[in-house]
C-alpha cells in the first residue's frame, strides 16, 4: 500500500509536513544543490563520528551524504542539514537541548530552523511509518513533493495492462505553481490514490482524497469517511498537469 500512495498534512505556521510516501530520496532528488553535511540526532550510534560540541553524530561530504539518504538508514533517522562543519560548534546549550527535544518528541518547541547552522529541511520518522518534515522554504517541499509523484506514478504505471507499449513515456513533473494550487487542500490532509489512479493513452488521473478520519499507514480508510476532494490530471500529448477540484 506505501507505493501506492502519498499523504501530506501542512501546518503552515511551522512550514511542518506530516506526510507518508515521500523519502529521503525524493529529497535528495529535488534539492537544488548537492547536499553536503548532516546532522543526526539521537540516538546516537558510536560506531558513527561523534561531533565533540554537540555530542551527536555527524555526516559530511557530498558522497557520504548521498550514500546516506539513498540508503535504508535515512528513512529510520532523525537528520537535519547544515551548512558548513565549523557552525556546529557556535550552537549554544539551548539550542543543542531544542535539537535534543526534537529528536525525542518528533515535534518542534519553536520552527526547528537555525540561524547558525543556515539549515532548511528536518526528517523526523514516526513510529507508524509517517515521517515529519520541515522545510524553510516552500519551494523546497513542492519540488520534493513533485519528484514523488513521479516516482508514484512510475510503479503504479508499471502496474498498468498495457505499460509496455507506454514505459518509455515521460512523465513531467508538477510545476511549482501546480503544487501552489495543492497547498490549501494540504492544510487539511490530503491523500493521493495512485491505485486509483485512471491511466489512458491520453491523460492520467490521481484522486485527491479528504479523509474525516486519522490517516493510518498500511490500512485502508474507512470509504464512508472518504471525500474526494478533486483529481490531478495529466494531458499525456501536452505534458502539462491540471487541478480538477470537487464541488463540496
Amino acid at each position: 500500500m506505501r507505493d501506492s500512495l502519498i499523504y501530506v498534512h501542512y501546518e503552515p505556521l511551522a512550514h511542518m509536513f506530516l506526510t507518508a510516501g515521500i523519502g529521503a530520496a525524493d529529497i535528495l532528488e529535488a534539492h537544488p544543490a548537492p547536499l553536503r553535511h548532516l546532522l543526526l540526532l539521537p540516538p546516537i550510534d558510536e560506531d558513527e563520528f561523534i561531533d565533540p560540541h554537540t555530542g551527536f553524530n555527524e555526516l559530511s561530504g557530498e558522497e557520504a551524504v548521498t550514500t546516506f539518504l539513498r540508503g535504508k538508514e535515512a528513512r529510520t533517522r532523525n537528520w537535519l542539514d547544515y551548512k558548513h562543519g565549523s557552525y556546529l560548534r557556535e550552537l549554544t546549550p539551548t539550542e543543542i537541548a531544542e535539537l535534543l527535544y526534537l529528536g525525542h518528541a518528533k515535534t518542534h518547541i519553536q520552527p526547528p530552523f537555525y540561524y547558525k547552522l543556515q539549515n532548511n529541511m528536518v526528517h523526523l520518522p514516526l513510529r507508524n511509518g509517517m515521517v515529519t518534515l520541515y522545510f524553510r522554504q516552500l519551494a523546497q517541499f513542492s519540488s520534493t513533493l513533485a519528484s514523488a509523484v513521479v516516482r508514484h506514478l512510475r510503479l503504479a504505471a508499471n502496474d498498468q495492462p498495457f505499460w509496455l507499449r507506454l514505459r518509455q513515456q515521460h512523465f513531467p513533473p508538477l510545476t511549482p505553481e501546480m503544487v501552489g494550487q495543492l497547498y490549501p487542500l494540504l492544510e487539511d490532509g490530503i491523500l493521493f490514490d495512485f491505485s486509483r489512479g485512471i491511466f489512458s493513452q491520453g491523460s492520467v488521473t490521481i484522486p485527491l482524497l479528504a479523509l474525516a478520519d486519522r490517516f493510518v499507514p498500511d490500512r485502508l480508510p474507512d470509504p464512508a469517511g472518504v471525500t474526494q476532494r478533486g483529481d490531478l490530471v495529466l494531458d499525456r500529448e501536452a505534458g502539462t498537469w491540471q487541478l480538477a477540484l470537487h464541488e463540496q
